[in-house]
């Protein structure tokens, strides 16, 4: 590994990023809701379960689909598309699970938690 793979990340990211938006905000995030209530009942159970249960129904869908995404873009895969497809999944798979449980999910929840805080208390002085 050197240091110019993280430059080459940051500029992949400038197309990724809006893919895996789209992906996430009109599609996966809304099936990954429907069956985290399927699995945890929200009534009954610890809340924590509920946003486990989301985050990781959202990388079992977002995986394979930004995979596909890289491997259409970047491997130039020919008619090994479908190994070459499987194979990228199999290897980021355990890196994006990780990566949404224990960084990118807590991460953007503490974040949000302090912006949404900081405008209710705004909004309750006015």
């Amino acid at each position: 590994m050197k240091n110019e793979v993280f430059l080459s990340a940051f500029k992949e990211l400038s197309f990724m990023g809006p893919i895996a938006f789209i992906l996430d905000f009109f599609i996966i995030g809304h099936i990954a809701k429907k069956l985290a209530f399927k699995i945890v009942n929200p009534a009954k159970d610890n809340p924590f379960f509920l946003v486990l249960a989301i985050s990781a129904i959202s990388v079992v869908f977002m995986c394979p689909l930004m995979s596909l995404a890289a491997t259409l873009i970047f491997k130039n895969a020919g008619a090994e598309i479908i190994s070459v497809w499987l194979e990228t999944t199999a290897l980021n798979f355990p890196m994006a699970l990780c990566w949404q449980l224990f960084f990118a999910g807590p991460i953007v929840r503490f974040i949000f938690r302090h912006i949404f805080r900081r405008s209710l208390t705004a909004d309750n002085t006015h």
